[in-house]
């Protein structure tokens, strides 16, 4: 059975009065489109939501680790988000052992500090703490997924 990979690239070119390009930007689009390209932008969005919550309700040391981690895993994702749309080899990223680990360590950090918030949560904390410790395993189960499709690929 054959397999095949098919790149997509947009090239954009910025010109001025002059006939000589002033900036010629090479958009990858094949990272963004495949299942790890949005994971890895779902995961961005709930890091953003995760480090949001934690901000405006945390006052436990529990709500400041998972604030720490989700800071840390939003903008690594960012990061990764931005070399592969910028980079021409940009879906090698994800088959390097780095990316395999990134998602374990998310996996395990973001599980910790999700039931280290929801272990202190009592009768009198605010929903949007629950919230962050309970986006906090969502994010990680999201890990979980995102390393399932690592290991198996597609094929899963």
């Amino acid at each position: 059975m054959s397999s095949s990979t098919t790149t997509v690239r947009q090239t954009t070119t910025v010109t001025t009065s002059g006939s000589s390009p002033v900036v010629a930007l090479s958009v990858n689009t094949a990272f963004l489109t495949s299942i790890g390209g949005i994971l890895t932008l779902l995961e961005l969005i709930l890091g953003i939501i995760v480090f949001s919550l934690c901000y405006q309700y945390s006052g436990y040391s529990s709500g400041i680790f998972l604030m720490l981690i989700s800071f840390a895993y939003w903008l690594i994702s960012l990061y990764i988000l931005l070399s592969a749309f910028l980079s021409m080899s940009g879906t090698v990223l994800s088959s390097t052992f780095f990316y395999f680990l990134f998602h374990v360590f998310g996996m395990l950090l973001y599980a910790a500090g999700g039931i280290a918030v929801l272990a202190e949560v009592t009768r009198f904390s605010s929903s949007g703490y629950i919230a962050s410790g309970a986006m906090g395993l969502i994010a990680a189960i999201c890990h979980v997924v995102h390393v399932a499709f690592i290991y198996k690929g597609p094929k899963l």
